[in-house]
């Protein structure tokens, strides 16, 4: 119980729930007369306008969903790479920190003269952002694997495979599921970025619509449920880590 309380942070709520009142008195009271920012309740009443929203949610979670599965699968296997093969990291890894510091919407024209506007194109794109938090937490997880469970492995006789299989892995797992967390966020936002500016499907492109049609309550309608598509998805990384991680609930909270 006091577990489910801490996760639903009544103070935090609270204080989310004055602003938004807070919100509704200056706009009502025309304390604020900003054209084209609505009450609360304006933004209420716009969700039962919003066609198509269960398609659109849908397109965007399914893109982000395989664009973190692709990532998981790049990220481990670079990320073990450059932790594991001096060579790799000798070579390779200056290349591997330039392009991670390339902002990925500078990327997004060249994706879409490669691949046009498809949902190929928001994969890829959401892909390669959010494999670079797997590849970072899993070859710093393998850096920081104790020197005594790789003389357990020597002891042991175990081949290179066999190590990183039964050693190297399991190790690694709490640096995975804290990077999985990064990387889940990471391609939700990507997808919905790159449906605003490169593929017309989706949340992202609603929310220009509406922008476009001159539409302010539906523009917050459409911000309001990608926040919460976004915190369930961090909420649900974080029960994974809290769940798998022991003392996860330190190492996933902690600092982001």
């Amino acid at each position: 119980m006091r577990a489910k309380f801490r996760v639903l942070n009544p103070l935090g709520i609270s204080v989310a729930v004055a602003l938004v009142l807070v919100w509704q008195l200056l706009v009502s009271t025309q304390v604020i007369r900003l054209t084209y920012l609505p009450s609360p309740w304006a933004v209420v009443l716009a969700f039962g306008e919003l066609d198509g929203l269960a398609e659109n949610l849908a397109h965007t979670l399914l893109v982000a969903l395989v664009a973190f599965v692709a990532a998981m699968v790049i990220g481990m296997v670079l990320g073990l790479a450059v932790g594991l093969l001096t060579p790799v990291r000798t070579f390779g890894l200056a290349s591997l920190d330039v392009l991670r510091t390339v902002p990925v919407v500078a990327l997004m024209p060249v994706a879409l003269l490669i691949w046009g506007p498809s949902p190929q194109t928001e994969i890829i794109v959401a892909t390669y952002s959010a494999a670079w938090p797997i590849v970072v937490s899993v070859s710093g997880g393998v850096r920081a694997i104790h020197r005594q469970l790789r003389e357990v492995a020597r002891t042991l006789r175990l081949g290179r495979g066999e190590e990183v299989a039964k050693i190297v892995i399991p190790a690694t797992v709490p640096s995975v599921l804290v990077g999985a967390r990064l990387a889940l966020t990471t391609a939700l936002v990507i997808a919905i970025v790159a449906e605003m500016l490169v593929n017309p499907q989706g949340l992202g492109w609603s929310l220009v619509q509406a922008q476009s049609a001159l539409q302010p309550a539906q523009m917050w309608a459409y911000v309001i449920v990608i926040g919460v598509v976004s915190l369930l998805a961090n909420a649900l990384l974080v029960a994974v880590v809290d769940r798998f991680v022991p003392g996860g609930q330190k190492t996933s909270r902690g600092g982001l």
